[in-house]
């Protein structure tokens, strides 16, 4: 028991002072994730990916007989709803657990965690369907079949209530959903300079399928036109590469590098799609894209 309090008060020795409720809450979170360090132990248990790796957040991992929180059901800390892992520096580790309520439309956003610290975002389940089917009618079909069997019918909650816990220290808070040291740590550099969320998506795009990891799933979601997609996939290639060649320069060049490179690629984004398609990539995330933030 004690070595256990000692990896707990190590775990939690970046964390700023929280009243003992939370201190509670985040100590069974903790509890709940040191078992799943190791992602074959996760995937023996049932834990399976869904979605790919987000930049500055990681791949999540459900269970089927995971928890299903609706509103109003109290959430039970030591079981996430996902498992969070990231590849950093060609090694996959466990960087984060999320919590999951379905929610009506309209409904205030989950107490969660003790105190008024918890970040929310929301994943709207008809404003992404209604995205999809512009584009994608057939597919759409298929998933809007589901959708109201699952949740309009159920009991209408059609909407994702989500927040992250941070098992690593994160300068944006622990309840943030994105983390810039991720991007310092898959490179080797020192994390503690990790603040400005431009330069870590900047430094992102340098990863091996950066530009993919960043852009896929949100072009896909736009609709936009393949060789549109190919040329703002080219602009990101590109852009890469430049803050890749700055590192020999020094930190402070690479950095500002990142950032310069980041924001051409968010222009080349915002000047190749149409006013309609940026709007879809906004549809399932309530604060837009991360590539256009």
């Amino acid at each position: 028991m004690r070595l256990f309090l000692c990896l707990l008060s190590i775990l939690f020795g970046w964390l700023t002072p929280v009243h003992a409720g939370l201190q509670d809450e985040l100590r069974a979170a903790h509890a709940a994730a040191l078992k799943y360090q190791n992602i074959r132990t996760a995937k023996r248990a049932g834990w399976r990916p869904f979605g790919g790796e987000a930049p500055l957040m990681g791949r999540h991992y459900s269970h089927p007989q995971g928890p299903d929180y609706v509103s109003g059901d109290q959430i039970d800390f030591s079981r996430p709803s996902n498992l969070v892992y990231a590849t950093i520096g060609g090694k996959t580790a466990l960087v984060a657990l999320a919590y999951i309520v379905r929610i009506a439309p309209g409904e205030a956003l989950p107490t969660g965690f003790s105190g008024a610290r918890d970040v929310w975002h929301i994943h709207d389940g008809v404003r992404f369907l209604a995205a999809v089917r512009e584009t994608r009618p057939m597919m759409a079909g298929l998933a809007e079949r589901w959708f109201n069997r699952n949740m309009v019918e159920k009991d209408g909650k059609t909407q994702l209530a989500m927040v992250h816990v941070w098992l690593i220290p994160n300068p944006k808070g622990r309840f943030a959903s994105h983390n810039p040291r991720l991007a310092y740590l898959d490179l080797g550099l020192p994390a503690e300079r990790a603040d400005d969320m431009k330069i870590a998506r900047g430094l992102a795009l340098t990863r091996k399928n950066g530009c993919e990891e960043a852009l896929d799933a949100e072009l896909w979601l736009s609709g936009a036109p393949r060789r549109v997609v190919r040329g703002i996939k080219s602009a990101c290639r590109s852009a890469a590469e430049r803050v890749r060649g700055a590192r020999s320069d020094g930190i402070l060049a690479m950095e500002a590098e990142a950032a310069r490179q980041y924001r051409r690629v968010e222009d080349a984004v915002q000047i190749s799609l149409t006013p309609a398609q940026l709007k879809r990539m906004t549809a399932f995330v309530e604060d837009g894209p991360g590539i256009c933030r």
